[in-house]
């Protein structure tokens, strides 16, 4: 394209209405002023001059010109952009002979799939049936238009007669798997009385489609289109389109294995999140990935599943020259199971207090289920270790060959990684403080842990009056909920047979945090009235918790009507406070 060309093509689109469409804008002396749509920010350093008709933020440089911006903004080629900018301006581009995308018949068809069971979701009565399993789900009419969910009816051949009547191929629907042929000659729809996720390709095409039952007797759960020219799952990430604004501004991906996953996490704040399709990761979304961000946190399930998983994931991400990190979901739950039951704000903490390098986490994953007084055990885990850092840089292997020496008092001279190692200094890990709480309050979640060991009464007074998410403490909080799981299979509260029921970190809190504090070894009598002045303590610090996390959304938010929302809640709450 010639520059003359490229000249005109920006002279003819304002920068301010352009820029407008992607982020909200407000007039700062003859600029105008917004939040980096590149980078995070709660400062608008993102001027706009409609004079010089060029974009850049003060802060991380990037913007340019009117099909710089687009190009940046929409992750397309320099000459999409440009094409797309000359055609709303009126500008003829002469283009030279380019062979048709063979595949754009396919994505028309499919976005003609997606929208036809958008619109059954929400405009039939079986579609009203699947919404309430939505909204049962936690879902919201937000939600459900971005994530673009839909329903397949149960009749058989309704998107077969739709797709006919709009003059669609009927071998074009087999090929792209929306429409099976039985053995009679007739044809029937792949996906019926199922709730459907629209996958897209990294342009925002419609490729595939997943088709999730409502039926909680139906053994497949899912059902998703078969591999065609344009549906690859190892080319694709769910949700990777969608998130892009998100992942360029925190410049990093969140990477889940399903899709509920991804949509709990959106509501939840995380909103840079993408998954893979029940396929383990493969290099191809690991370089998908690599194009948009520099870092990735793995956020699989905490099954064993999921940590599998995780462990195959790292290399071929860390080929990649991402940075890795993992994040550990207690109690082996998966992100959606997390959020619906400690809530949003205590999963945001998780990404601080629970993730942690690649190496970190296979360090301690390798030593899940060995006996260290087993030889075999041991020499599997000095291999695995071995074999993890085998390919790092000489500090990473000096670390973990000292660490393997020290932890197993196995000698260096047998520990032989080929090259002569460094002296090793000890990496200086910042480790995220967690969340602190007033003195007042942290007692009395641990006081009132106390009482419910010795009383089931107070343990049911306690589930009555607070809610799982009341307790700020992560630990405490688990070690509340297995507290309450004890009492449903025993009659008494034995404290070596409930120690064994822990997990790890959580039997180390209690015989060195709880057990040791002087209120339980001195076994201190709890009266009710304390009782009732420890909820109401734990009830007055979730609020202020939460107010702060108002008056963080409020100067966070980005329109009047967002802020007026939280502003309402804020008000009540110091409402509550106050009396």
């Amino acid at each position: 394209m010639e520059n003359k060309l490229i000249d005109i093509i920006n002279e003819k689109t304002p920068i301010v209405d352009l820029v407008s469409e992607f982020i909200s804008l407000s007039k700062r002396g003859k600029n105008y002023m917004g939040l980096c749509p590149f980078h995070q920010e709660k400062t608008p350093s993102f001027s706009v001059s409609p004079e010089k008709n060029i974009a850049k933020c003060m802060g991380c440089g990037e913007g340019g010109s009117p099909i710089n911006f687009l190009r940046k903004i929409k992750n397309i080629s320099f000459e999409e952009a440009a094409e797309i900018l000359a055609e709303r301006a009126g500008i003829e581009i002469k283009k030279a002979k380019v062979q048709k995308d063979p595949n754009e018949i396919y994505y028309k068809l499919m976005q003609e799939v997606a929208s036809f069971y958008e619109f059954n979701l929400k405009s039939s009565q079986k579609g009203q049936e699947a919404m309430r399993y939505l909204y049962d789900r936690q879902m919201t009419d937000e939600l459900i238009l971005h994530f673009r969910i839909g329903y397949a009816p149960p009749f058989s051949d309704t998107l077969y007669q739709l797709l006919k009547d709009k003059g669609y191929l009927v071998s074009d629907m087999i090929k792209l798997g929306v429409v099976k042929q039985k053995d009679d000659g007739t044809y029937y729809d792949l996906f019926s009385d199922r709730i459907i996720f629209p996958v897209t390709n990294p342009k925002g095409d419609v490729v595939g489609l997943s088709g999730r039952t409502t039926n909680p007797k139906e053994q497949t759960k899912y059902i998703n289109s078969p591999e065609t020219v344009i549906f690859k799952k190892g080319l694709l990430l769910y949700h990777f389109y969608e998130a892009l604004p998100e992942i360029r501004k925190a410049k990093q991906v969140v990477l889940y294995e399903g899709f509920f996953d991804v949509m709990s996490s959106y509501a939840a704040g995380i909103k840079n999140g993408v998954a893979t399709m029940g396929t383990a990761l493969t290099k191809d979304q690991a370089k998908l990935i690599k194009s948009v961000a520099p870092s990735v946190i793995i956020a699989y399930d905490g099954d064993s599943a999921g940590l599998k998983a995780a462990d195959h994931g790292i290399p071929i991400l860390e080929k990649e020259q991402l940075k890795v990190e993992v994040l550990s979901i207690p109690e082996k739950m998966d992100p959606d199971e997390f959020i619906k039951a400690y809530g949003p704000e205590k999963y945001e903490m998780l990404f601080g207090e629970y993730t942690r390098d690649g190496y970190a986490f296979r360090y301690q994953y390798y030593k899940q289920g060995k006996n260290f007084n087993n030889a075999n055990d041991l020499a599997e885990f000095k291999k695995q270790v071995m074999s993890m850092i085998k390919s790092s840089d000489s500090s990473i292997k000096a670390y973990y060959v000292q660490r393997l020496s020290t932890d197993f008092n196995i000698p260096l001279e047998e520990l032989d990684t080929k090259k002569v190692l460094p002296t090793v200094i000890q990496p200086n890990i910042k480790i995220p403080e967690r969340q602190k709480i007033t003195n007042k309050f942290e007692k009395a979640e641990r006081y009132l842990i106390f009482a419910m060991i010795r009383s089931r009464e107070i343990m049911v007074k306690s589930i009555k009056n607070l809610k799982k998410t009341d307790f700020a403490d992560h630990l405490t909080a688990l070690i509340r909920i297995r507290v309450e799981h004890y009492y449903e299979d025993h009659l008494e509260f034995v404290m070596t047979d409930f120690l064994d029921e822990l997990t790890q970190d959580q039997r180390d809190y209690m015989e060195h945090v709880i057990l040791k504090d002087l209120f339980w070894k001195d076994q201190i009598e709890i009266k009710p009235e304390e009782i009732d002045h420890y909820i109401e303590l734990i009830k007055q610090a979730n609020s202020k918790r939460r107010l702060q996390y108002l008056k963080e959304k409020i100067a966070s938010a980005e329109t009047d009507i967002e802020a007026l929302s939280y502003a309402k809640e804020r008000d009540e709450l110091l409402r509550q406070l106050m009396n």
